[in-house]
Parts: structure tokens; C-alpha cells; sequence
């Protein structure tokens, strides 16, 4: 029974320091929660901790990250996420193993580890945390985009990260317990053949394993349609993937992950009701925020002090050495990706990618894994360097991230920019509410007196709301302009994906296919440049595929030539039309 009390006295300890530091960061806006989690566990650190605080490597892995992880997957953005899993997946899987390399590399020579160790260490200290990141794009309203690149490449590099630690840890493992080098026990080549191996076994067993318990999850909740057993059920999920494939051998990181976004990630309406949705998305925010406040203010209480002090000089450069990896790994390779891209990622997103490298909860647990299996002075060297790199980062990434997308250009929302989202998103909501009205009334189970005094009330609600909108943006020309380009930009992507669908079926030739594909690209180079209007969607002379091949054949396109002359005149000033 001591053992329990104890636990539920630590438990109360730390929540009773988040509740301080919650009401803090309420007071003062420049507090973010999490780094003032961190300050207040540092300053604990210092002065002594009244209460034993203990870390390990399962907790974070096994207890708290399953909960991170299925929380980001079933908010994220679908269609975002599958619009940009390409450079997702080339920055979480090819981008990782690049910087760990050059981690490895120089890490030999600067701080005097075996090879071997090296990739340990970069394995260990390059996935990224985004969670402080993430707070601060939320804050000022980033664009969608850039949100899920960072969200998408943490979570994915996460399980990567993991796999390539799980596979050097168990050879110097097994190198220590029995006296012999690493490079006796297996040869740097049969190391990589491994790596890679681990890496498809996991990518590929956590995306079946994952998806197939997300869909069985949603079969059923869709049928049963029951809040609380709808919460048991992911719950089982989120856990029982993760655990189960972590027990195999895969990445119970991917496995989630895919659980959820199969769960929850669906576009369009879906056969699960929006209260049961809010439900599980409610308890599973709750249950992210309760782990991410343990880590931040126990990770602040065990940071070794004496340990930090005593590698000072190599921690700065540990510092260097890792956002330099990190920078060396992103420009090369986006603007590599930018080249097959229809959607390329610009310069000033690279500059965010570059800074977002917050290394913590991940890279922590992993070095208390090694702290838990190997001793000596090498494991204290690992936990200085690791620690050193994780608060620093958390507490100047984070907090000046607001900083550096100011200074890239992506500028923080003005007010009527923020009061036109407050408008789209109740009338999304407004929407949403007329339409469960609508099949209460189909199922009967609303009177139609109360559905007609209902939706009156609503509809009224959207008359107004929609009268504001129009309102708003004859007032601000630029928001206007801007929702033009967006909604241009998706229209095209629909565009592009349109086509291209018709070349897989063998409906048009791969060169004709080819040459609309061009001319929709052209397009979307104006929406992301913002040359793109209504009145010149094309750069002046431009004349798409379609035209020129009609013009060739002398086959107009409209039966009214001085129309057709006078419309190309109004919208081009003279220039070939879309």
C-alpha cells in the first residue's frame, strides 16, 4: 500500500507544480506552458526536490508516448498529410538517417566515440519533439502546410529514430557482456543491412498492423455509436498497436500513428456521429496534455547538473554539431524534392524546418534506456550531451520560433484575418449543427416542432453569419484575395490529380497527359509565387496545350468570336486565357 501512496503523493507533486506554472503562463502570455514546465523543474533541480522524482525509459516509451502519438494522429489533417507525405516520409526516413550519419561521422573525431557509439548517439539526439513548436504555430496561425511537415516528420522519424537505436543498442549490448569490440561481433555493413531491414519492417508491419486496427475500430464504433465504449475501444487501439508491435519487433510509433489517422483521419462525413468524435477527441487531448506535462517537469527535475557543468564545453558543441546535421540535411533535400514537386516547399518553410529541430521526450527516453542497461563513463558522457542539447533547445527554439517566422516572412494574423476564421469556423460549425439536425428528423427522433424551432434559430444564425463574411472581405480586399488563391491552389490540386487519374486509366496518352499537366503546374507556380488573380491566372502569352492544339485545327472554342474576343480582351488585356 506504501507504494501506491507514494506514487499518488508524486503524482499530486507534479500536477501541483503544473497547476503553478498553468496559472502563470495564464497570467503572462510570453510563458509558454511547456517551457515554463521545464524552468520550474530546472529550478527544482537546483535548489533539491522534496519528493524522489524517477524517469525511465519504458514510462516515456510504453506509457506516455502511445498517448502523444494517437492524439496527433487523429487530429491531424488528412488531406494535408496525404498531399505531403512525400516529403514527409524523404524528411523522417531518408533526412534522419543522412544527419545521423553525419552525426556519427564527426561525433568520432569531437567527442571520441567508437563508431558504433556515434550512431548510438545520433540515433538518440536527432528525432524532433514538436510539441513546444506546434503551440507557437498555433498561437500565430502558420499555414496549414507547414504545420503538418513538422507535425508528420516528427512523428514518422520518431519510429525510425527508435529503430536504428533498438538495432546498435542490442550489439553494444552485446559487445560489453562479453568483453568484445563492436566491430568483432559484426561488420559495419551487416549493421546497415540490419538498420535497413528493421526500418521496411516497421514502415511496412506498422502501416498493415496500424491500418487494420484502425479500420476494425472504426467498423465498430460506427456501429455501435456509444461515446464511452467509443473512448474504451481507442484506448485499446492506441495501446494494443503500439505494444503489440513493439513486442514483435516493428515500430509501434507507425502502427498508431496509422491507427489513428485510419480511425479518425477520414475526409467528408463519416458514419461516426459528431458527438461520439468529439468525445474520443476531447479524453485523448486531456490524456496528450497530462503526458506532456509529466515529461517537461520531470524531465526539468533529473537533469543532471553536475553532469552538465562537468561536459560544458563538449555540450556546446554537441549543440552546433546537431543543428548544423539538421541544416545540412534540409535545404539539399527539399530543394532536391522541390524539383519533382507540383507544390514545391519555399525557402522561408525551409528556414522553420531547420529551427523546429526541438530534440526532447524521445531522445530522453532513449538515453535513459542506455543509462538503464549500459554503466560506466560513457553512459554519463551520452546523458550530458543528451540532456545539454534537450534544454537548450527547448528553451531557445521554442520560445523564439515566433521570432524566426516573423523574420522568414510568414507573418503573424492580423485581426480581421483571425475575425474571418472566427466566422468560417462557426459557420462550419452552424453548418455541421443543421445537418445532425437534419438526421435526427429522418430517424425520427426529434419532433418536427422542435427541429423547425431549432433550425430557425440556426439558420438565421448563418444568414448573419455569411452577410458578415461578404462584408469583411469587401472591407479587406487582401483576405479576399488570399481565400482566392487558396481556394485556386486546392482547385488545381484537384486539377492536377484529375488528369493524372485519366493517364493511369489510359483515358488520354502519357505526351497529352503530360503537356495539361504542364499547364495546370504553370498555374499553381502563380498561386505559391501570389501572381495568381482572377483576371490573370496565367503569365501574359501563355496559351495552354488545349488552345494551341485547337488553333491548329482552326476549330474555335466559343460560337460567338467577338464574345470570345472581347472576354480574352477583359481578362488578359489582350494575352491568351486560360
Amino acid at each position: 500500500m506504501a507504494g501506491v501512496e507514494e506514487q499518488l503523493v508524486l503524482l499530486l507533486y507534479l500536477f501541483g507544480i503544473a497547476a503553478l506554472v498553468g496559472i502563470l503562463a495564464s497570467r503572462y502570455s510570453r510563458l509558454q506552458y511547456t517551457t515554463g514546465l521545464l524552468l520550474a523543474g530546472l529550478l527544482i533541480s537546483i535548489l533539491g526536490s522534496p519528493v524522489d522524482v524517477e524517469l525511465t525509459s519504458d514510462l516515456i516509451l510504453l506509457g506516455l508516448l502511445p498517448a502523444l502519438v494517437f492524439n496527433d494522429a487523429i487530429n491531424i489533417n488528412f488531406e494535408s498529410f496525404r498531399r505531403n507525405i512525400v516529403p514527409i516520409l524523404a524528411l523522417a526516413v531518408v533526412g534522419l538517417l543522412v544527419s545521423i550519419a553525419i552525426v556519427a561521422v564527426v561525433g568520432q573525431t569531437l567527442f571520441g566515440f567508437s563508431l558504433a557509439i556515434a550512431v548510438l548517439f545520433g540515433a538518440i539526439i536527432m528525432p524532433t519533439d514538436p510539441v513546444s513548436v506546434l503551440a507557437v504555430f498555433e498561437d500565430l496561425g502558420v499555414p496549414e502546410r507547414l504545420n503538418t511537415l513538422v507535425e508528420g516528420e516528427s512523428l514518422l522519424n520518431d519510429g525510425v529514430s527508435i529503430v536504428v537505436y533498438s538495432s546498435v543498442l542490442a550489439v553494444v549490448v552485446q559487445a560489453e557482456s562479453s568483453g568484445a569490440e563492436v566491430t568483432d561481433l559484426v561488420s559495419p555493413g551487416a549493421l546497415l543491412a540490419d538498420i535497413g531491414v528493421g526500418i521496411f519492417v516497421a514502415l511496412v508491419g506498422g502501416v498493415v498492423a496500424g491500418g487494420a486496427a484502425g479500420y476494425a475500430a472504426y467498423e465498430l464504433i460506427s456501429r455501435i455509436d456509444d461515446e464511452l465504449t467509443a473512448v474504451v475501444l481507442s484506448f485499446i487501439v492506441a495501446y494494443g498497436v503500439y505494444l503489440s508491435l513493439d513486442l514483435f519487433g516493428s515500430s509501434g510509433v507507425i502502427g498508431t500513428l496509422t491507427a489513428g489517422i485510419v480511425l479518425a483521419g477520414r475526409p467528408g462525413p463519416t458514419d461516426i456521429s459528431p458527438a461520439t468524435s468529439f468525445s474520443v477527441e476531447s479524453i485523448w487531448g486531456y490524456a496528450a496534455f497530462i503526458a506532456n506535462t509529466l515529461i517537461f517537469v520531470t524531465l526539468g527535475i533529473i537533469t543532471p547538473f553536475d553532469l552538465l557543468v562537468e561536459y560544458a564545453p563538449q555540450i556546446v558543441v554537441a549543440i552546433v554539431l546537431v543543428f548544423l546535421a539538421r541544416a545540412v540535411v534540409i535545404y539539399p533535400l527539399v530543394e532536391l524534392l522541390n524539383r519533382w514537386q507540383t507544390t514545391p516547399i519555399s525557402r522561408s518553410y525551409q528556414h522553420v524546418l531547420s529551427w523546429s529541430g526541438i530534440h526532447a521526450s524521445v531522445s530522453i527516453a532513449l538515453v535513459l534506456g542506455v543509462a538503464e542497461t549500459v554503466s560506466g563513463p560513457l553512459t554519463q558522457q551520452l546523458l550530458a550531451l543528451v540532456f545539454g542539447v534537450a534544454a537548450f533547445t527547448l528553451l531557445v527554439n521554442g520560445p523564439t520560433m515566433g521570432r524566426v517566422i516573423d523574420r522568414v516572412g510568414i507573418s503573424k494574423k492580423r485581426q480581421p484575418q483571425r475575425l474571418y476564421e472566427a466566422l468560417v469556423g462557426r459557420l462550419h460549425g452552424v453548418d455541421a449543427a443543421l445537418d445532425s439536425a437534419e438526421r435526427l428528423l429522418e430517424h425520427d427522433e426529434i419532433p418536427t416542432s422542435v427541429f423547425e424551432d431549432i433550425t430557425s434559430v440556426y439558420k438565421r444564425e448563418r444568414r448573419e453569419l455569411e452577410t458578415a463574411i461578404e462584408r469583411l472581405l469587401d472591407r479587406h480586399p487582401d483576405i479576399r484575395a488570399h481565400e482566392e488563391r487558396l481556394g485556386q491552389h486546392r482547385i488545381l490540386i484537384a486539377e492536377y490529380e484529375a488528369i493524372n487519374g485519366a493517364i493511369q486509366r489510359g483515358e488520354i496518352s502519357n505526351d497529352v497527359g503530360e503537356r495539361l499537366l504542364e499547364d495546370v503546374t504553370v498555374e499553381l507556380e502563380r498561386v505559391l509565387t501570389d501572381e495568381w488573380t482572377t483576371e490573370e491566372p496565367l503569365p501574359g502569352g501563355y496559351t495552354p496545350y488545349w488552345r494551341r492544339q485547337l488553333e491548329r485545327v482552326g476549330v474555335e472554342a466559343t460560337n460567338d468570336d467577338e464574345t470570345y474576343e472581347s472576354d480574352e480582351h477583359s481578362r488578359s488585356g489582350g494575352r491568351s486565357a486560360r
